[in-house]
């Protein structure tokens, strides 16, 4: 029966023809979302490498920034410094450079010594077989491992050349003696040869390195110093020197022990800028967290003062700038401590007119000899040593009344103990042993004892040892330390 509703509609209505339309085929395996993720995760991971991020400061080819995308780093203070880890690269591919161009075998590349190596290290210690999933990673791994020691070989070279006396640690993780026998007679060995000879490849640190490198190392000043006293000609480029030497310390807390080391040995050249340079070791130790007012010998001071005023003057110009803080001004009256001081001449007026009324004769000798004293009075502008003179130079503590305690006063601990402990921390808490040896000697004691006393001192507060020995280096825990500080100073 028909139907003879216009507004139903026939079933056939709901059905879409779509034999002429192109075929559209679904994919099941790709996800181009997925791929966008995956590329942009991919890039960004590629710029953390170490080849892809020195791309353009180092000018890589393709092969050098693959092969420095297999390095990394075990980040620490020196090699997180962006100047030094270039030194460091640079260095590791002139070695590498090297390796490749001097020690290949004959008819084989030098890689095939690397090869080798972790074949011979594969078998000893995995026991993989080759064409194994395992085999192809650890044998990456391993490749990797190799040129990453190569690359502390080369940041220990570096470090030796910026006077940094602490290395990181080169040990093999693969001890077995076939490997080590291999890898230092084919590798390592031939790479320390080379390093020993082209230090001189490694550029100077620079002004804003040094300054950081001087920071953390507190003692590094120390060959550089030692250099300008054997290199000495005159005061003047020595007192310069000194000073491009303090700028590059300016973060250091040896400091002032710079200028006070620098007066001293110039004070048998040069007494001003011996006064000069002492002066400048006051003002860095009036800014820092203890006033030590450390005094020179009395041999050096009998080097600089010859009579009792020039020491007196010098005392009171000191205890002035401890005052004023005004080193220019104290710059300027230092050089008129060694001016010739004249006798006061007491004038006898009726002496005067007694002798007016002599003969003429008489009064012309007279006049003769007076004149012969003073010109021998002239004469006597260098003044002349007093032999028994007490030299002791008093120097006032701005802040002796007021002085807030560094360490907590429940501590009990003693100056001396106090005094060590400021020691560790001028040297970022971390000592060689022949130094501190030094340290303790210089204020007549016995290291053991001492250390032993601050320890046991302290261990009830901290449940720890404070100071530990670390192979050659004696070291304090910071945290524990600041434990010991008063929050109040």
């Amino acid at each position: 029966m028909e139907n003879s509703n216009p507004n139903s509609l026939s079933g056939n209505d709901f059905i879409i023809d779509v034999s002429d339309m192109p075929e559209i085929r679904i994919n099941y395996e790709e996800n181009p979302m997925s791929n966008n993720i995956n590329t942009q995760y991919n890039q960004e991971y590629n710029e953390w490498k170490i080849g892809q991020k020195y791309l353009k400061k180092l000018s890589l080819t393709e092969d050098q920034c693959a092969l420095l995308n297999r390095l990394s780093f075990n980040n620490n203070v020196f090699n997180e410094i962006d100047y030094c880890r270039i030194q460091i690269l640079k260095q590791f591919m002139r070695t590498i450079e090297f390796l490749e161009r001097d020690c290949k075998p004959v008819n084989r590349a030098y890689s095939s010594v690397i090869d080798e190596l972790t074949e011979i290290i594969i078998v000893l210690e995995f026991n993989y077989r080759k064409d194994s999933l395992n085999y192809k990673y650890t044998f990456e791994s391993i490749q990797s491992e190799i040129l990453n020691h190569l690359l502390k070989l080369c940041e220990n070279n570096v470090r030796d050349v910026y006077s940094i006396k602490r290395k990181i640690g080169t040990d093999f993780k693969y001890i077995k003696p076939t490997i080590l026998e291999k890898f230092y007679k084919k590798i390592v060995s031939k790479a320390e040869i080379f390093l020993e000879s082209n230090r001189h490849q490694i550029l100077d640190a620079d002004y804003r390195t040094n300054i950081i490198l001087n920071e953390n190392n507190t003692n590094r000043w120390k060959e550089k110093f030692d250099l300008i006293v054997s290199d000495y000609s005159n005061a003047i480029s020595f007192e310069r020197e000194v000073e491009r030497l303090a700028e590059v310390n300016i973060k250091n807390p040896s400091l002032d022990t710079i200028y006070f080391d620098a007066s001293k040995f110039i004070s048998t050249h040069d007494k001003i800028v011996s006064l000069k340079l002492y002066l400048r070791y006051l003002e860095k130790d009036l800014n820092s967290n203890r006033f030590d007012r450390k005094h020179h010998t009395k041999t050096i001071q009998k080097n600089l003062f010859s009579t009792k005023d020039q020491i007196e003057d010098f005392e009171k110009i000191v205890n002035e700038f401890v005052i004023t803080r005004d080193l220019q001004s104290a710059f300027q009256k230092i050089a008129n401590i060694y001016l010739p001081k004249r006798k006061k001449i007491v004038i006898d007026r009726s002496a005067i007119d007694r002798v007016q009324r002599l003969d003429s004769e008489i009064s012309q000798k007279l006049g003769d000899l007076l004149a012969d004293d003073e010109m021998q009075e002239e004469e006597m502008a260098v003044i002349e040593f007093e032999e028994n003179l007490n030299i002791e130079l008093h120097v006032l503590n701005p802040s002796a009344e007021n002085k807030i305690l560094k360490y907590l006063q429940s501590l009990a601990l003693s100056e001396v103990q106090m005094d060590v402990l400021d020691f560790f921390e001028r040297n970022s808490f971390s000592i060689l042993q022949s130094e501190l040896e030094d340290y303790m000697r210089s204020k007549h004691l016995f290291m053991g004892a001492t250390l032993e006393a601050i320890n046991d001192t302290l261990y009830d507060i901290l449940d720890d040892l404070l100071i530990e020995e670390d192979d050659e280096y004696f070291t304090i825990n910071q945290e524990y330390f600041k434990k010991l500080l008063n929050n109040d100073q």
